[in-house]
């Protein structure tokens, strides 16, 4: 007479069936797992930034810092989505990447050069570019064309010049992530500069979902504070008080509105400044001291 199994035993067969067949699924499919490692934050270490007040800080006009040669504006840390659009005339600050014809933002080339190079040494594969800089008429040409893709006109930072859609030789969109290159890009590109734009925890504040393959240049600190900290852009700016001053790694960061006579506080004494608008009346100011 046979035995019938006990439902225990049934139960236990069967999820070990699932949990090897998942197993097999994740190790075909390694994109899934990193995913999951990503949203988990298990590659990020916590950025500690710390509320600070320098000493003798003084008010500088615009024009003031604009001649002055510690100083750089850029456009890095412009926030650009359906809520804050580029301005009318908006003119963004281009450069030609080593004679390719890939357009991007000056203030980004040497930072992408790096970060390629830093691709081929530790994977071994080229970072190719599929879409960079954009006008307002082709970002209206791909929003046209897909809708529900595309960002509408204005609303893109493929017009600022800012991100960049990258890939390796078969292994572009989703699919980025089965490559090395893919999977360094998206935990390593903080430590040259650049951010996942639209990080897989991010939908609720960004509106768009995980694109494992635009790069946004932010600049340092900032892609270190942004990526170990699982915040997205909106959510960086966001945590910025106006007026406040802020310290991380040897930096001083600040994000202030122009006062009455157009200007903003900055130290008596420091190394170098970068200050960007952030596309919301304001500016973000990073001091080397």
């Amino acid at each position: 007479m046979k035995k019938k199994l006990r439902p225990a035993v049934i139960i236990s067969v069967c999820v070990a069936v699932v949990a090897a067949a998942l197993t097999i699924f994740l190790l075909l499919n390694p994109q899934y797992t990193f995913a999951a490692g990503e949203y988990l934050g298990i590659n990020c270490k916590k950025a500690d930034v710390i509320k600070t007040a320098p000493d003798s800080l003084r008010p500088v006009s615009l024009d003031e810092l604009k001649g002055d040669a510690r100083v750089r504006f850029d456009q890095s840390l412009m926030l650009v989505n359906k809520e804050h659009p580029l301005p009318d005339g908006f003119s963004p600050e281009l450069a030609e990447y080593r004679d390719t014809g890939v357009m991007m933002n000056a203030c980004m080339t040497e930072a992408y050069a790096t970060l390629s190079a830093a691709v081929s040494e530790k994977t071994g594969e080229r970072l190719l570019v599929s879409s960079d800089y954009r006008t307002y008429e082709q970002q209206k040409e791909e929003y046209d064309a897909s809708p529900t893709l595309a960002t509408v006109p204005g609303a893109s930072e493929h017009q600022t010049g800012l991100a960049l859609d990258v890939y390796v030789p078969y292994y572009a969109s989703y699919g980025f992530l089965k490559s090395e290159a893919g999977r360094f890009v998206d935990s390593e590109c903080w430590k040259y500069g650049f951010i996942i734009r639209y990080p897989v925890y991010g939908e609720a504040e960004t509106g768009i979902a995980f694109e494992p393959w635009h790069i946004r240049c932010v600049g340092e600190p900032h892609a270190n504070i942004i990526y170990n900290n699982r915040l997205t852009l909106e959510g960086y700016i966001s945590s910025l008080e106006i007026g406040a001053w802020y310290e991380f790694g040897g930096y001083l960061i600040s994000r202030q509105e122009p006062g009455d006579d157009d200007s903003l506080q900055l130290p008596e004494e420091y190394g170098t400044a970068v200050i960007s608008p952030d596309n919301m009346g304001g500016y973000i100011i990073t001091v080397k001291p």
